[in-house]
């Protein structure tokens, strides 16, 4: 793969994801604060630093966005006990049920819904869909290890524990 394609990819991928985060009926909402949304309810109390580096926008559209979403309630923000320099952000209480649904979608789903419109005949669009959705999750996580400094270990797992508590099942292919 070209470096080229690689960044081609990568558009295209944020396309399926942001048609997979929304609804006919939701409102329009700027992707990023669709985006932060959904890594705050998984994981309450990350600094800006963590979410810029989970979400992959520039950190001041991270600031910029979390200072809106304060605003308009969405959101609460406290100096992190640790280091006060630090603002830890964490998702309202009625935003993590109001999110849970639209969590549960898998990213397996979509990527099945956009290859069953193409004509591919070789392997199960299913198969398919879950062979590249394993691969896309492992490298989710490599590359967010490396945004954030640390090793690619469990910790670092992609984030998918609000579908877990809403389901009350992991997801498939985890044995836990």
């Amino acid at each position: 793969m070209k470096v080229s394609e690689l960044y081609l990819l990568g558009k295209h991928l944020m396309e399926l994801a942001s048609q997979g985060m929304r609804d006919d009926s939701d409102p329009e909402v700027p992707e990023v604060d669709l985006v932060l949304i959904s890594v705050l309810v998984e994981g309450p109390g990350m600094s800006i630093s963590e979410l810029t580096a989970r979400s992959g926008f520039a950190q001041s559209h991270v600031s910029a966005s979390v200072a809106k979403l304060r605003e308009h309630g969405a959101v609460r923000t406290e100096p992190d006990p640790a280091d006060r320099r630090r603002t830890l952000v964490t998702a309202v209480d009625g935003l993590v049920e109001a999110v849970a649904q639209r969590q549960q979608r898998d990213a397996e789903q979509v990527l099945a819904a956009a290859l069953t419109e193409l004509d591919l005949d070789a392997e199960p669009i299913a198969d398919r869909a879950a062979r590249l959705s394993r691969a896309a999750e492992e490298l989710y996580r490599l590359l967010t290890a490396r945004a954030l400094g640390a090793s690619g270990g469990p910790g670092l797992m992609p984030l998918h524990s609000l579908a877990e508590k809403t389901t009350g099942k992991p997801r498939k292919g985890e044995n836990r």
